[in-house]
């Protein structure tokens, strides 16, 4: 059954920006603290914490919302078990404001930063499923000219490599948070890094240069068959 991408990235991209959203209502002042006519400085800090946690949150959702767009221009055609790959990777995403809150009340409690880390680590994971499957199962796009194929095959395995870099570090920060708090969050920031290294390559003009190279392909094809 192939089924077509574009509600896969429609649906996928509405589960994101809710949970997005979400994570805004859950930054809200200490109980007790009545805000005065004064604004004081101290009033706006006790908020730092979810501020910083939220904003950290944010950009990781960003980054995954990217690489799936990315990943699913790069896709040809969807099937069953693929659909629920993705499910399984929403899944992991829609968790995220609770370790997001967590740790924005408590940023210096082990528990708050190894449950942060297991979700993020979780999510990293069902992204790595969901473009392995694409890859083995010839999901992808294949391109007429050999050179755009190789092209694929190299931004597929840089892809696969950063996410098997940002699973490790955040399957270390877990461990990590019962040492020292500092070390999980160093942890936390290896992915984001990786992201904003330049490849060289942009995904987007690729997959456009492969499905007009295919479309300009076929019409050769089917004007000689005509002739």
């Amino acid at each position: 059954m192939n089924i077509s991408t574009k509600r896969v990235e429609a649906f996928s991209d509405c589960v994101i920006s809710i949970v997005i959203t979400i994570m805004v209502f859950d930054i809200k002042l200490p109980e007790g603290v009545k805000l005065t006519n004064k604004w004081e400085l101290k009033q706006l800090l006790l908020l730092a914490p979810q501020f910083i946690s939220y904003l950290f949150s944010f950009m990781v959702l960003g980054i995954m919302w990217i690489n799936h767009h990315h990943l699913l221009h790069m896709i040809q055609k969807a099937d069953e078990k693929f659909l629920w790959l993705n499910l399984h990777l929403l899944f992991w995403l829609s968790l995220i404001p609770f370790p997001t809150d967590m740790l924005g009340r408590n940023p210096l409690l082990s528990y708050s930063t190894a449950t942060y880390g297991a979700i993020l680590f979780m999510a990293a994971f069902a992204m790595t499923l969901l473009r392995g499957y694409a890859i083995r199962h010839s999901l992808m796009y294949i391109a007429k000219e050999k050179t755009l194929n190789k092209t694929i095959d190299l931004v597929n395995r840089r892809s696969r490599i950063k996410n098997f870099i940002g699973m490790a570090s955040y399957f270390i920060s877990i461990p990590a948070s019962f040492w020292s708090v500092y070390a999980a969050y160093a942890c936390f920031t290896v992915a984001p890094i990786l992201f904003f290294i330049p490849v060289g390559i942009d995904d987007e003009r690729l997959a456009q240069k492969v499905t007009a190279g295919n479309e300009s392909f076929s019409t050769t094809i089917v004007s000689d068959d005509i002739l």
